[in-house]
């Protein structure tokens, strides 16, 4: 039931900041936007995510992953429904942000949730069916977006969006359980009588009392654990490694339909490529999650972020041949989407559950500081009169980069792996890296 509503959740999350690509044609001619403005309005829900997952996100330490689910909501709900009363560009890039804050904390928390509800064995393969959600989600929007702006204008998606998500936000006051690990290690009140509910549930004997924790658990914060040798090293390639790839990701989502468009001079075959490109991306999640039944998680995102690079490179030389970008564009999208997937897969062993949210959390948001540039530096670069192509070209680097960082994280942990919380909170002989 936790997967369940973390995916659909997930889903929506993708609906609401993709639609803003889809509406951009439209807006741009309705409000006569540039190309610098358009860039700015395209990046504001990405500062909001990132704040959201720096500042929001590690809160699930403290309040539990529930919690925050249901606050990002009203957060998303809040920034959707003002959305449509936007009446000018200014309007709506803060009200995009509004939306990003509440998508930030929601998403790295679900990724948390989502992996303490997971078995170790198949921690991969269900992580990539939850990150499917997102291009879902996207690919959603686009399909709904062709026959509801023409008809109805650029409002009729965020009103869609705005809906789905109030919607969500009652199942999930009703439904969403909270994690098992949060309760174990953080223990707010009445925690063995929820633990004992869940237990229940997943058809596990009741505990007559909470399991006594390591003094290692009890005494270091999340701050000092991400921070501290050897996982400092680890932190920092995460980072840096998610960064990379969500710049690329993040420009390829948010300027491919209207750089097609432009180029093409037809908006429908613009959303075409944006849908296709997030419908690679499901796939991707789902070859990610079959090949990880067989093979480890991290291996997988090292060749999903080679061939990454590889595919970006391949689209900047097609480009100008729509039928083979086509194709190009879903490969793309299958092997971004496969490393962001692959993200969300390694980064929770890498934290102990009391640090799990914050570690998380601040990788995804400093990587989406980072990505923020990449639609600006796009806007600029093509006002400044850069062919389209070469921004492909240009973004191939940091998924390189990316690639690098994986490969130093896979040398750092080869020979040690911590403990996860919930093992060691049931075992507090197990020592913890």
């Amino acid at each position: 039931m936790a997967v369940a509503i973390a995916l659909t959740l997930i889903l929506i999350d993708g609906f609401d900041v993709a639609v803003m690509a889809y509406a951009a044609p439209s807006l741009s001619r309705a409000w006569g936007l540039d190309p610098v403005t358009l860039g700015f309005l395209l990046s504001a829900s990405l500062f909001g995510m990132a704040a959201g997952s720096i500042f929001l996100t590690p809160l699930a330490d403290k309040i539990g992953r529930r919690r925050l689910a249901l606050i990002s909501l009203v957060i998303i709900s809040i920034g959707m429904v003002l959305s449509i009363f936007s009446a000018d560009a200014m309007q709506l890039m803060a009200f995009r942000v509004v939306t990003g804050l509440g998508v930030g904390g929601m998403m790295a928390n679900l990724n948390v949730l989502v992996s303490e509800y997971s078995s170790d064995k198949r921690r991969g393969t269900i992580i990539g069916i939850y990150a499917a959600g997102y291009p879902i989600g996207a690919t959603i929007g686009g399909l709904m977006s062709a026959p509801l702006i023409p008809v109805y204008g650029w409002h009729s998606v965020f009103v869609t969006g705005a809906a789905l998500t109030v919607l969500m936000l009652l199942v999930s006051w009703r439904f969403l359980p909270e994690s098992l690990d949060y309760l174990l290690t953080s223990r707010p009140a009445g925690a063995l009588a929820k633990v004992n509910g869940i237990l229940a549930k997943i058809g596990r004997p009741a505990l007559d009392g909470l399991p006594v924790l390591p003094a290692a658990v009890r005494q270091q914060s999340a701050v000092a654990e991400i921070l501290s040798r050897p996982t400092r090293f680890r932190t920092l390639a995460l980072w840096i490694g998610y960064a990379c790839l969500v710049a690329a990701y993040y420009f390829a989502n948010t300027w491919t339909p209207k750089i097609v468009a432009a180029a093409s001079g037809n908006d429908s075959l613009g959303v075409t490529i944006g849908v296709i490109a997030n419908a690679g991306g499901i796939l991707g999640c789902f070859i990610f999650s079959a090949l990880a039944i067989k093979f480890r998680s991290r291996p997988l995102l090292v060749w999903s972020l080679g061939l990454a690079a590889a595919a970006y490179l391949l689209f900047g030389l097609v480009f100008s041949q729509i039928s083979v970008a086509i194709v190009v564009a879903l490969f793309l999208g299958i092997l971004t989407t496969a490393g962001i997937a692959g993200f969300y897969a390694v980064a929770p062993d890498i934290y102990t559950a009391r640090a799990r949210a914050t570690g998380i959390g601040w990788m995804i948001g400093l990587g989406r500081l980072v990505s923020i540039v990449a639609p600006i530096l796009v806007g600029y670069l093509i006002s400044g009169g850069w062919k389209p192509e070469t921004n492909f070209f240009l973004f191939a680097i940091p998924l390189a980069a990316s690639t690098l960082c994986i490969v130093a994280l896979g040398i750092s942990v080869r020979r040690t792996r911590p403990a996860g919380m919930l093992e060691a909170a049931v075992a507090p002989s197990t020592t913890t890296a």
